[in-house]
């Protein structure tokens, strides 16, 4: 089972991704605001974030950043949504991937599981 910290502003896709993930049998961890993010992520056994790209009230890549350039936290990976081509930044700031929305649920969870498997192949 994997903690999932997803970070959402919009409540609607915040309650799907939840529901597929649980479905799934992953605990999840919900925020709206990107000043969340790296909180809970030091806080929480964290297995992976999926943040989306435009968060209201400030800017996601900055926690992007401050997880890849954090040594105890870099480990974990992140994998961000976005309704715009935004996966040569994000991957530029050290995101594992990106998926573009609209995204079908199974590939989506295709690409999540397979961003965790090569996190967990990375460790000593």
């Amino acid at each position: 089972m994997a903690k999932i910290l997803v970070a959402d502003d919009d409540r609607v896709m915040l309650g799907l991704l939840t529901t597929l993930m649980e479905l799934e049998g992953d605990e999840v961890i919900t925020v709206t605001r990107p000043d969340d993010i790296v909180p809970i992520v030091q806080s929480e056994e964290i297995t992976m974030v999926l943040m989306d790209y435009h968060l209201a009230g400030g800017d996601s890549m900055i926690a992007l950043q401050t997880i890849k350039n954090d040594d105890d936290l870099k480990r974990i990976p992140v994998l961000v949504t976005s309704g715009m081509d935004r996966e040569v930044e994000c991957l530029r700031n050290g995101a594992e991937g990106f998926i573009l929305k609209p995204f079908r649920p199974a590939e989506l969870l295709r690409q999540m599981r397979m961003i965790m498997d090569e996190s967990q192949q990375k460790l000593p």
